[in-house]
């Protein structure tokens, strides 16, 4: 029994070890932070100056952003692809613009499995969209745009 005790013994020993060298689990946001809004009003129209730099993090094309926005705003709108801006027309604040980001990431971009910004949209032949993860495999279908 001593001989199983020490072998136990070495087991936690090695298994304390093993868990130390580990890294510790990484917050599932910590390294997914979007940049804030940062807006232009020219007359009664809003530009959003970083909003390539928005979409680059979300990891969506900018039409498909730029949609959902124009859709939620209920307005028109153009994109530069030059200048990476895009021109809503209407005054918006820069915190209802967060907002609507910050919807669109929880509905489109963060798996509802897993919560990690791993993902990407696929459009199905029936128009319906899937949100896929690369994460854990999740495949979940989202509202269509």
């Amino acid at each position: 029994m001593s001989g199983e005790q020490s072998t136990m013994f070495d087991y936690d020993k090695l298994l304390e070890r093993l868990y130390s060298k580990v890294p510790k689990r990484v917050s599932k946001y910590e390294r997914f932070e979007v940049p804030p809004v940062q807006v232009i009003h020219i007359g009664s129209q809003t530009i959003i100056k970083n909003f390539r730099d928005i979409v680059d993090v979300l990891r969506r094309d900018p039409r498909l952003v730029m949609r959902f926005l124009l859709r939620e705003l209920a307005t028109a709108g153009s994109y530069d692809e030059d200048s990476g801006m895009l021109a809503v027309n209407i005054r918006v604040s820069s915190t209802v613009l967060n907002k609507m980001i910050q919807m669109f990431t929880k509905q489109y971009v963060i798996c509802p499995t897993c919560g990690r910004p791993d993902t990407k949209l696929e459009k199905l032949k029936s128009r319906a969209w899937i949100l896929v993860c690369e994460a854990c495999g999740a495949e979940t279908p989202v509202k269509p745009f």
